[in-house]
């Protein structure tokens, strides 16, 4: 992570580097990730689940939290409280934590989020201007920045997204003309920033190439220095059958000729997902790659061949690599018709995540 972050650095320049971390820091661990982000120099973290934001504070992680999403008044003890700085689009939430933030006798920081034309959560980008304009006059509230997202993949959404930006970057210019201070904006995050778009914002928000993936089409841009964050997922083979010549049709699937079938204790239920139509899986048992016969809630079904290549309580490795044998997250990405942040997000929360330096 710490090579991915020095390669978002460098094409971010002068911008400041916002770390997004939301949903379990893409499904790794969202202290451990945190924490070594913020050992690295990231002076803000970006996630949109104020529980994952307490869990952060409790664990010692005095960095800047900042949050996605709409703020609900339920959370705005929990804000304040922990100094969490929440994003706002619409004024009746504006309204109701600037009374909450005055009876605490504390002043809340926030963020405004921008709709610039994809259709999410943000304010109008018609709107934007006059909402901004009424939040950084409320003596309550302390405006940090504006925002938005332009996500993109392909060569036609490179300019979509570019023409967006030019209305958003307007919309700053308008507002800073106007007397408003804005002490960041930011509208790219990895597509934008690996693309080399056009930006005059005072940062970025990165989450996939943080982790090691491109949303980029390789036409767009190919970026093979991003290295992975998933470097092993592996489980312990739990029963090794007999070589046998027989068949079997049970479950759906077929063992014959020379085979000789395994269980791996790791299935559905801990977040794998099958092989679509057409594609098999594989894992590395004994140093090879071998065939997954089926999938289950609790186990996978290998085949090991012929050969005593496995044992019992040996590892098998459904990510990694074992020798001259290599299994990616872009390999399941392939068998199973999802993308690498599917499958992360799949795993997340369901099985043991171990950092390593």
């Amino acid at each position: 992570m710490r090579d991915n972050l020095a390669l978002v650095r460098h094409c971010a320049g002068p911008r400041e580097v916002i770390a997004s971390i939301k949903a379990n820091a893409y499904g790794l661990g969202v202290v451990g990730i945190a924490q070594a982000l913020v050992d690295a120099g990231v002076e803000k973290l970006w996630t949109g689940n104020p529980d994952e934001a307490v869990a952060l504070r409790e664990a010692g992680i005095t960095a800047q939290i900042l949050l996605f999403g709409g703020v609900r008044p339920k959370h705005f003890p929990v804000l304040l409280a922990y100094d969490l700085q929440p994003t706002l689009f619409e004024d009746q939430s504006a309204e109701l934590l600037a009374a909450a933030a005055l009876a605490a006798g504390k002043r809340a920081r926030v963020w405004v989020k921008v709709d610039a034309g994809l259709g999410r959560l943000g304010v109008p980008l018609e709107q934007a201007g006059a909402f901004i304009r009424r939040l950084a006059s409320e003596p309550a509230l302390e405006l940090r920045g504006v925002y938005t997202h332009l996500p993109f993949a392909s060569q036609d959404g490179r300019a979509w997204a570019i023409d967006r930006y030019s209305a958003f970057k307007q919309l700053t210019v308008d507002l800073a003309q106007s007397g408003v201070s804005i002490p960041v904006t930011q509208a790219w995050g990895s597509s934008g920033l690996l693309s080399g778009a056009p930006d005059s914002s005072t940062a970025v928000c990165v989450g996939h190439a943080l982790y090691g993936l491109s949303p980029l089409t390789p036409e767009l841009a190919s970026r093979k220095e991003l290295k992975p964050l998933v470097k092993s997922l592996s489980a312990d083979i739990i029963r090794v059958d007999y070589a046998t010549e027989s068949t079997s049709q049970a479950g759906g699937y077929a063992l014959s000729k020379r085979r000789r079938p395994a269980t791996v204790a790791i299935g559905l239920g801990d977040g794998l997902r099958p092989a679509a139509s057409g594609h098999s899986a594989r894992v590395i048992a004994g140093g090879r790659c071998v065939p997954v016969a089926a999938f289950t809630l609790e186990h996978l079904m290998i085949d090991l061949g012929g050969e005593n290549c496995a044992a019992l309580f040996d590892q098998a490795t459904i990510v990694g690599r074992v020798g001259h044998a290599e299994i990616t997250l872009d390999d399941w990405a392939h068998w199973t018709g999802a993308s690498p942040l599917e499958l992360m997000m799949s795993l997340s929360g369901r099985i043991p995540v171990v950092h390593e330096e």
